[in-house]
């Protein structure tokens, strides 16, 4: 089951049920947990729904229902990875305080580990030669290891973040990219895939509209209504293809625009993300 190729009914009519279900989804997949079962169970629902069968309610409502018995248990795994981290954090720093604070014997059970059998020679004038034990050089040894554990810290939290993006492409006839058709005669089958790819660090309910135009200059969101409305949630980091197939019935040169919308799971609304795919066909006599 893929982007569901549905009427042409823009905006979509709003699903509150299914949007709850989406914001749960969202919030487990955010906490670590394992949320495809559910975001596939979301993507039956949506199907469902727009194929008008009785049962769509019934399913999405069980999405909700898991995500609400797993989102304690979730929470409570998330906070405890991040306190795990924080202790071994807190006791790295330890360990080097410790280390510091204990230098002098360590240092000493290493040398006469290294020179126990050496002979001591009088004379000199008895001043220490080495800057291990200088105030000033421990100040510098400690901003280091502080320096050194806060640029850690820093890279561990970054390394959790994630530059969301979404994208969207337009495959030729094969499946791939290339092949596509410049011109076509009337009423001939035109077959397509659009691509859809999430990056936007958690689960996404994606929309796409497809639009078929003569006008030349105008830049989407197109407005109107579009011939054809695919829908899907995807994984983050998860692609889907699906295909498309159209006609056109009179003559002249048309351009394909294929506008990507995404509901936000904080407010649940319909959002543009700015990203569209395009191609001009041209629609000759008949063949």
């Amino acid at each position: 089951m893929g982007l569901l190729l549905a009427l042409a009914v823009w905006p979509p009519a709003a699903w509150p049920e299914a949007l709850k279900a989406y914001s749960y989804v969202v919030e487990l997949a955010r906490l670590g947990a394992n949320a495809t079962p559910l975001i596939g169970e979301l993507n039956k629902a949506i199907y469902l729904e727009e194929a008008g069968a009785p049962n769509a309610s019934a399913v999405v409502n069980n999405v909700i229902a898991q995500a609400e018995a797993e989102l304690p248990a979730a929470s409570l795994s998330h906070w405890a990875s991040i306190a795990v981290d924080a202790a071994v954090a807190v006791i790295a720093l330890a360990a080097l305080a410790l280390l510091y604070a204990k230098r002098r014997e360590l240092l000493g059970r290493l040398w006469l580990w290294a020179r126990g059998r050496d002979r001591v020679r009088r004379g000199g004038p008895g001043k220490p030669r080495t800057l291990l034990f200088d105030p000033e050089t421990a100040a510098v040894i400690a901003a280091l290891v502080v320096a050194v554990a806060a640029f850690a810290l820093a890279q561990a939290l970054a390394a959790q973040r994630v530059e969301a993006f979404s994208a969207i492409g337009l495959l030729g006839p094969g499946g791939k990219i290339g092949g596509y058709p410049a011109s076509v005669p009337v009423g001939q089958p035109v077959k397509l895939y659009i691509y859809v790819y999430n990056h936007e660090g958690a689960p996404a309910w994606f929309v796409v509209a497809l639009y078929l135009t003569e006008n030349a200059s105008a830049q989407p969101p197109l407005g109107g209504r579009p011939f054809a409305v695919y829908q899907r949630v995807l994984a983050n980091n998860e692609s889907w293809v699906a295909p498309v197939e159209f006609s056109l019935n009179s003559t002249g040169s048309y351009r394909l625009v294929g506008e990507l919308w995404m509901y936000s799971p904080v407010n649940q609304s319909l959002v543009y993300t700015g990203n569209y795919v395009q191609l001009w066909i041209n629609a000759t006599g008949h063949g």
